[in-house]
């Protein structure tokens, strides 16, 4: 468990976006949850710019296609 913050939203030109996050996203971890203090989930942890501090980001649970998840379930 890393803490972390949301500290963005970067959105795209089709109408989605993704969190950016101050909680470390290493290599191999994406696809891990991202939860809030509550133990909610917000988002799915998608990627980093290795060169950037902090530069992380996640899908929001509400825009992530969960149909692979939910098909190893």
């Amino acid at each position: 468990m890393s803490p972390g913050i949301i500290s963005g939203r970067r959105p795209f030109a089709d109408g989605t976006y993704q969190l950016q996050t101050t909680a470390p996203i290493s290599p191999g971890s994406s696809g891990g949850g991202l939860f809030d203090e509550h133990g909610r989930l917000l988002a799915i942890t998608v990627s980093y710019l290795g060169d950037s501090q902090n530069l992380n980001f996640a899908v929001p649970v509400s825009l992530a296609d969960l149909t692979t998840v939910r098909e190893l379930d």
